[in-house]
């Protein structure tokens, strides 16, 4: 049997065409106003109009080719082929259904007025990070037909990915600020309780997301007492505003153990999965027990906007973290892991964060970050501010990050860099390919691991030096922080000074 068929998938994964006309028109946002445009509403709403009907055309042609995908059906196709080959099918098809979701989206706002939502940020900001991420995704698709036989997927999602800038450009960049509302008290009264001993309104996780409203517009508060939940959770794009609080992040542990190498693609492999916006952890821990032998083996995915984590440990080994998409900030979080422990698409903060490096397998090198970007106008990328790097005592050598994407884009600033990061600091991945377009940079950190007369030469590599260089990294500009992360009450520092 494949390894495949036994993950539980969303019907957009299988059934392309039927799912993506069934989307829902509710949103977790407002509206799009006119004077935020830089076009006339009519020309924006064709334009959405014509590629969501591209990406069902690309859909279809893709729920045509999966029959081709058993080898039963195509004979000269191989094993890993053929499992290569149900991979890609699979992660497009979230690909495809997440696009039109977020353009189904921006269609349904046209005509409403614009206003703040909920001060949750503003909706220009919103529909631009939506867009933006499925654009980066469309690209690992067209590099996964790439070469293949069935190429003119490849040239299909070209034509999505023409069709996704030329909406971005339509919509500008920079709206005004907007205020967001302090003083919520949504955490001391939650909604629904989770107790393994029956206390609570559920015992299991999963049991308490079912009750949670779709496209709610307040936060949901679910407060999980302490034990250990071997469960893997999926938060679909559905259940926006979630709140999820545990005891503490050593006492309320989310468990899983899903692993590439137990047949599980790395992006399923998740522990906990949450695509949804607005969401909310705080004292709570995910981790994945997989351990370094089984590859890639996530803990946390996290893929919505607007996500915060506070306080919370996120515990593994390869690809512990997979920020995929959005604006995400973590305050005060326990991250280890051995290999490519923090990676992904999206924009991320990680504010007085404790990173451990873990022992990874012989022959394996350890890096902390592995971002990928894929197009230099591109808003994301890892900043890490006031954190500290330390490792197990059985780890001798580590590297900061290397870089996933072309324009893969990381900076570590006012930090302490433990001796275990080696006095290069950054590695290749591939050959010397993104070395002239990544970004990496350093600003004012300390320690024996922050020493910068040996770092790499490459062109893409910085040492900040410019206090307003590195201000472009921190939590109001880069993710945009003042709109939204008021709101939830976690703490955060908003420029350079502590």
């Amino acid at each position: 049997m494949s390894p495949l068929t036994k993950m539980k998938l969303p019907c957009r994964f299988i059934f392309f065409t039927i799912c993506l006309c069934a989307l829902s028109m509710n949103t977790c946002a407002s509206s799009i106003g006119s004077h935020y445009k830089n076009v006339p509403s009519p020309v924006l709403e064709r334009s959405l109009d014509s590629t969501m009907e591209l990406v069902q055309n690309v859909a279809s042609a893709m729920s045509n080719i999966h029959m081709y995908a058993d080898p039963d059906v195509d004979a000269d196709a191989g094993e890993d082929d053929d499992r290569n080959l149900k991979i890609a099918i699979l992660h497009c098809g979230y690909v495809l259904g997440s696009t039109y979701e977020a353009m189904n989206w921006s269609l349904s706002t046209i005509h409403q007025d614009y206003k703040q939502y909920k001060g949750k940020g503003d909706v220009i900001s919103h529909a631009r990070t939506r867009l933006n991420a499925n654009l980066e995704r469309q690209k690992t698709c067209v590099e996964a037909f790439d070469g293949t036989k069935y190429s003119m997927i490849t040239q299909s999602f070209k034509q999505v990915r023409s069709s996704t800038q030329d909406l971005l450009k339509m919509l500008q960049a920079k709206p005004g600020r907007i205020e967001a509302k302090a003083g919520l008290e949504f955490w001391k009264t939650p909604n629904v309780t989770v107790s393994q001993d029956g206390s609570g309104n559920f015992r299991t996780i999963t049991e308490a997301l079912a009750v949670a409203p779709s496209h709610n517009q307040n936060y949901f508060v679910i407060f999980v007492k302490r034990g250990v939940y071997k469960e893997n959770v999926n938060i679909d794009s559905s259940k926006c505003n979630l709140v999820l609080i545990g005891e503490g992040m050593d006492v309320t542990t989310i468990s899983g153990s899903r692993s590439f190498r137990s047949g599980w693609e790395t992006f399923y492999s998740a522990t906990f999965a949450v695509s949804a916006d607005g969401f909310i952890a705080m004292d709570i821990g995910f981790e994945n027990t997989a351990g370094p032998e089984n590859y890639q083996a996530v803990a946390l995915l996290s893929g919505g906007d607007r996500a915060v984590f506070y306080r919370c440990k996120i515990s593994g080994y390869q690809d512990t973290l997979l920020v995929h998409a959005g604006r995400q900030f973590f305050r005060e979080c326990q991250i280890s892991g051995s290999l490519d422990f923090i990676f992904g698409y999206g924009a991320a903060v990680f504010q007085k964060c404790l990173l451990t490096v873990k022992k990874t397998i012989p022959g394996v090198i350890n890096t902390v970050t592995a971002h990928g970007r894929y197009a230099p106008n591109d808003p994301t990328g890892f900043s890490f501010q006031f954190c500290t790097i330390s490792a197990d005592s059985d780890v001798a050598a580590a590297y900061l990050g290397r870089p996933w994407g072309k324009y893969s884009r990381t900076v570590f600033m006012q930090s302490y860099i433990s001796n275990v990061i080696q006095p290069q600091g950054w590695i290749e991945w591939k050959g010397t390919s993104a070395l002239n377009t990544l970004y990496y940079g350093e600003y004012t950190n300390n320690g024996p691991g922050a020493r910068l007369s040996s770092r790499v030469n490459w062109p893409g590599y910085h040492v900040i030096e410019n206090p307003a260089e590195a201000d472009e990294f921190t939590t109001a500009k880069f993710i945009e922080g003042d709109s939204w992360l008021t709101s939830t009450n976690v703490p955060f520092i908003r420029g350079l000074e502590d």
